[in-house]
């Protein structure tokens, strides 16, 4: 049971099309002091950390919940808790004691800047920040083009991927105020517009090692990566179930005809709850279980899709006017597909694994190894 749940959730329907729209005046900080008051970034974070503990599952449905009102705040709420989760995956203990109880209480902003750096695991693009150690200092250049939960007006923290001319990648965490750092203007987007995207330039930005999240980016983000995918699928799943409910609610009359397609979406949302169901109880994932979880986030995104494109059929005109909630759910649901690691970006991973099996299969077969 979500704390305060009720209440933060009408307090985020009253202005999911606004933050939608990116509406003037409106922020969607007073959100996440919301949720940080009522203890909803601390589920699955230990109790030691300053969390409440329990699941992982009950992180996703937090997330999913919010989503079901709001895109817009689930994907920030999305961005803070895949955040917190870098802080309390670290062994740095200044950034835990110092850092994390005002990240779970919503008073700094925490931004995920390791997009590139998710991409840059699956070898599909170069890391686009570099480092320099010296001594008691870590000094960073570079841009990245694209980054959420960047709060303009207060503070921010962003966690980012950054490597040296050896080769080593570090993660660090960057706070807003480091000198060199420097934000641009809000990137105008098809939707989710007050979700505090932009630009991040970094020149010659200068921290001590009390910033660094881990030395060693080959082992923390292979650890991370499981929980940042888990949490993304509350994204869809919460638009999935929104959507499918207003569905059921039209079925009658002439839109009979789309009952067959609505239960069969509501099947393979069962199947798929279930899965991240099991998924979320996994204390480790080996290239199996990846390969499964890449598969379930790829199905769950479609399935949000197709949830919110039934909708907008059985609604008719009335869903089309552009301040209606289905005609914002149209606009949010179109960035999930791009979200990294995009659709694209899974399916060509999973293409690359499969035919690798083939290949290593093809080997052990001329070789004599298979039975």
């Amino acid at each position: 049971m979500l704390d305060r749940g009720s209440e933060i959730l009408s307090f985020l329907e009253e202005r999911a099309t606004d933050l939608n729209n990116g509406t003037a005046n409106l922020n969607v900080g007073s959100a996440l002091t919301k949720l940080g008051e009522s203890g909803w970034f601390g589920y699955a974070i230990p109790e030691s950390l300053g969390g409440r503990g329990g699941s992982l599952l009950q992180a996703v449905e937090a997330i999913s919940a919010v989503s079901q009102c709001c895109l817009t705040t689930g994907f920030v709420f999305w961005c803070q808790r895949v955040f917190i989760q870098y802080l309390a995956a670290s062994n740095n203990t200044y950034l835990q004691n110092k850092i994390l109880p005002a990240v779970l209480k919503g008073e700094i902003a925490g931004a995920t800047g390791l997009s590139n750096a998710m991409k840059y695991l699956g070898g599909i693009e170069e890391l686009r920040l570099q480092a320099k150690i010296e001594g008691e200092n870590v000094t960073v250049n570079g841009f990245l083009p694209w980054a959420s939960n960047l709060d303009s007006k207060g503070e921010f923290i962003v966690a980012v991927a950054a490597q040296t001319r050896s080769g080593q990648t570090l993660i660090l965490a960057l706070p807003s105020f480091a000198k060199g750092l420097k934000r641009g203007e809000d990137l105008q987007l098809l939707g989710l517009q007050a979700s505090r995207t932009s630009t991040l330039e970094f020149d010659r930005v200068q921290l001590s090692h009390d910033w660094i999240i881990s030395l060693e980016a080959a082992k923390f983000l292979p650890s991370v990566r499981p929980c940042f995918l888990l949490l993304q699928c509350g994204l869809a799943l919460g638009i999935t179930r929104k959507s499918l409910g207003e569905t059921e609610k039209n079925l009658g009359g002439k839109a009979a005809v789309t009952s067959d397609r609505y239960f069969f979406a509501r099947e393979r949302l069962t199947r798929l709850e279930k899965t991240i169901e099991q998924f979320s109880t996994l204390e480790s994932f080996d290239l199996g279980r990846t390969r499964q979880l890449f598969t379930l986030r790829v199905d769950i995104t479609r399935l949000a899709v197709e949830s919110v494109g039934l909708e907008a059929e059985i609604k008719g005109g009335k869903g089309y006017f552009r301040n209606s909630d289905t005609a914002r759910r149209l606009r949010e649901v179109a960035f999930l597909p791009v979200l990294t690691p995009s659709l694209i970006q899974l399916e060509r991973e999973l293409q690359r694994q499969s035919s690798t099996d083939k290949i290593l299969t093809g080997e052990l077969d001329r070789a004599g190894v298979r039975e």
